[in-house]
C-alpha cells in the first residue's frame, strides 16, 4: 500500500510540499501517490495579482507539464488527478490553520499543519538530475512578487548567455531591459535539467525558483517585500534585496 496525498495548490506550492511528503514516506515506510486537484479555484491570494493560470491554481496544461518532474522524486510512486479519492494527508490543510500565507516559508507550512512532519532537513537536495554544467545563466521573473529595488540591467555587462524562462509576456517585459534569449521547454522536467546545468539561476518567488531549491543548484532569490514567504536552504544561494545583492551574486 502507498501513502496517499492530495494537493490543490499551484506548481510552486506542490514542489515545496516535497520535503513534507518525503518525511511522511519515511515515517510510514511507504512511497507516495500524489493526487493533484486540477482546476481548483485560485484562493488565498491578493486579487490584484496576475496569477499564471488565471482563476485556477493549476490547469490541465500545467498538470501535464508538472507531472514528469514530480515523477523524478525518488519517493513518488505516482501522480494522478484528484477525483475525490481517500487520502492519508490532505496537504491543503495549511490553508485552514490561520497561518499568514504571505510570510514564513512555504516549505515549512506543511509541518505546521501536520506536526509529525517536523525535523525535516530542508538543506537536503530533493531532486536528483544528472549534471552537465554549462556557461549560461537562467533568469525567471514573474509579474507577481517583484522587488522594485533590483535593477536587472546590470546583467547586460556579463559575457555569459542569458536565457529567460517563463511566459512570453514576462519575457517581453524583461527583454526590454536585458539582452536575453527566450527558453521554450517541453515540460518542467526539461526546465529542471536546464536550470540544474546553468552557471547560475536567478528568479523571484515562483515555481522556477522552487525547482532550483529542490535541486540545490547555485541560485539567487529576488525577495518580495510584501510577501517574503520563500527562504532558501542548502547549497550555494544568494538572497537579493537590492541591486547590490544581484551584483554580488553574478560577480
Amino acid at each position: 500500500m502507498n501513502l496517499k496525498f492530495k494537493h490543490s495548490g499551484a506548481s510552486g506550492d506542490i514542489l515545496y510540499s516535497m520535503p513534507a511528503i518525503q518525511k511522511a514516506c519515511e515515517i510510514h515506510d511507504k512511497e507516495a501517490v500524489l493526487y493533484i486537484n486540477v482546476n481548483a479555484p485560485n484562493v488565498g491570494g491578493n486579487p490584484t495579482f496576475k496569477h499564471a493560470y488565471g482563476d485556477v491554481m493549476l490547469n490541465d496544461y500545467a498538470y501535464k507539464m508538472l507531472r514528469p518532474l514530480l515523477m523524478e522524486f525518488d519517493f513518488i510512486y505516482d501522480v494522478l488527478p484528484y477525483r475525490n479519492q481517500k487520502v492519508d494527508y490532505d496537504l491543503d490543510k495549511f490553508r485552514s490553520i490561520g497561518m499568514n500565507l504571505a510570510a514564513y516559508d512555504i516549505k515549512r507550512w506543511y509541518a505546521l499543519a501536520f506536526p509529525e512532519l517536523t525535523n525535516v532537513n530542508y538543506s537536503e537536495r530533493m531532486l536528483h538530475i544528472d549534471t552537465a554544467p554549462n556557461d549560461y545563466i537562467v533568469v525567471n521573473r514573474t509579474e507577481r512578487y517583484q522587488n522594485p529595488n533590483i535593477d536587472y540591467t546590470v546583467l547586460n555587462d556579463l559575457k555569459e548567455t542569458i536565457y529567460f524562462t517563463g511566459s512570453t509576456a514576462e519575457y517581453s517585459i524583461f527583454s526590454q531591459k536585458v539582452n536575453c534569449k527566450y527558453l521554450a521547454v517541453e515540460n518542467f522536467l526539461d526546465l529542471a535539467r536546464i536550470i540544474n546545468n546553468s552557471k547560475l539561476f536567478i528568479g523571484n518567488q515562483s515555481m522556477n525558483f522552487a525547482i532550483a531549491e529542490s535541486l540545490k543548484c547555485k541560485r539567487a532569490l529576488e525577495i518580495c517585500f510584501y510577501a517574503p514567504n520563500v527562504i532558501p536552504a542548502g547549497g550555494e544561494y544568494f538572497e537579493l534585496w537590492n541591486t547590490e545583492g544581484l551584483i554580488n551574486a553574478i560577480k
